[in-house]
């Protein structure tokens, strides 16, 4: 990643994705009615706004990385009176009578 902010994106997202899964495991450690509502719903929160980091870490790398993906080009069939006549071909070319 040539990004610094990015770098720190994805670190921030990966605390936060962890904070929220500490938030919905202690939801199933301690499973009481009203901790398991606000353990879930502070957890999707706070895994969402990770996710968001994430996913603007990786457009700004993108960005930055300046290099657009361009397939190889593949060699185009022949066509036309010589079609059968190049490397490749199935059947040899025949002979010129005398």
């Amino acid at each position: 990643m040539k990004h610094k902010m990015a770098k720190q994106m994805v670190l921030f997202s990966v605390i936060g994705t962890m904070v929220a899964m500490a938030f919905m495991a202690s939801s199933i450690i301690f499973p009481h009615p009203l901790l398991l509502v606000l353990a879930m719903s502070i957890g999707q929160g706070i895994a969402i706004f990770a996710l968001a980091l994430f996913l603007l870490a990786v457009a700004l790398d993108l960005q930055s990385s300046g290099v657009a993906y361009i397939p190889a080009d593949e060699p185009v069939p022949e066509t036309g009176p010589e079609a059968g006549t190049g490397a490749g071909s199935e059947t040899p070319p025949t002979p010129p009578a005398p």
